[in-house]
């Protein structure tokens, strides 16, 4: 319950000395929340394949082709941490507990059958 009050006090004192409750600041236009002007929405790239398309034809052929290698070493460099990962994971067992460590501990004096 203390919780709750506390939390009711503080946003209660931010909502008290807020610049906008004062007059101190003025509150977004609607039309700017809401949506985007209409005319710099529809120029907007779709996916990153229309944005890096026109900026990788400018570049000079020397430069494409060693980003692309770059690229292909830093994406086998990814994968290959994988595979040494999955492969470390499938190590066999450095366990050296035999099987008599793993029985249970002793429980007291087994009974004896009467003679």
């Amino acid at each position: 319950m203390a919780f709750w009050l506390r939390a009711g006090l503080v946003i209660g004192a931010i909502y008290y000395l807020s610049p906008l409750r004062l007059g101190e600041a003025q509150p977004p236009a609607p039309a700017q929340t809401l949506a985007p002007a209409p005319s710099r929405a529809a120029h907007l790239p779709a996916s990153l394949g229309e944005i890096a398309g026109p900026v990788l034809a400018m570049l000079p052929e020397s430069l494409r082709a060693r980003m692309v290698e770059t690229a292909a070493a830093e994406a086998g460099r990814a994968v290959g941490t994988g595979l040494r990962a999955a492969a470390a994971e499938a190590a066999p067992s450095r366990d050296t507990l035999t099987p008599h460590d793993r029985q249970p501990a002793w429980r007291g004096v087994p009974e004896r059958e009467a003679p």
